[in-house]
């Protein structure tokens, strides 16, 4: 029992230190492997599951130079241009899921907004420059399980499983 007279002191500094360590390394860590993790299913999953991410073998045409050419693709240069970024560092690709690519499309750096701090970012790019087309539009495919909508029907489809992945990963 305390008397008026009498102060009682608590010491918290190492409860402050520890929670700051917590708040700053140890969670920022997990975040970013549970990121690294689930971010790098997601980008497998849209080149190995159906609808798979399209092949445009070599002969169908494209513009090299400002010229056409009727073989100016490799075969796999849109699957293998995947990359995966966590909090704009490069964490994974897809390089050799592409079939004779040569990779001239593989990100080199992060493109995308800024992160803001104390905020985290998992970000799945693929760079060729007709991905945008394969993934909404339907041009001539050389494969039967590859179709339009590559990722998102992976991202709808399989967000639980992405979330699990990461929450796995975070918890303490």
């Amino acid at each position: 029992m305390l008397r008026k007279s009498e102060i009682m002191h608590l010491d918290t500094r190492e409860i402050d230190r520890n929670m700051l360590r917590l708040n700053m390394v140890i969670m920022p860590a997990k975040i970013k492997r549970g990121l690294t993790m689930a971010g790098n299913r997601f980008m497998i999953d849209t080149v190995i599951t159906s609808p798979t991410t399209p092949i445009r073998r070599g002969g169908y045409g494209g513009w090299v130079g400002g010229i056409w050419s009727a073989s100016g693709r490799h075969a796999g240069e849109l699957r293998a241009s995947g990359a995966l970024f966590v909090d704009g560092v490069k964490k994974g690709t897809t390089v050799h899921y592409g079939e004779m690519a040569t990779g001239k499309y593989q990100p080199i750096t992060y493109g995308g907004t800024p992160i803001l701090p104390m905020s985290h970012e998992a970000c799945v790019v693929f760079n060729a420059p007709y991905a945008a087309e394969q993934e909404l539009a339907w041009p001539d495919k050389t494969e039967d399980t590859a179709g339009m909508h590559f990722m998102s029907t992976k991202l709808y489809g399989n967000a639980m499983e992405y979330t699990a992945i990461y929450a796995r990963a975070i918890k303490l």
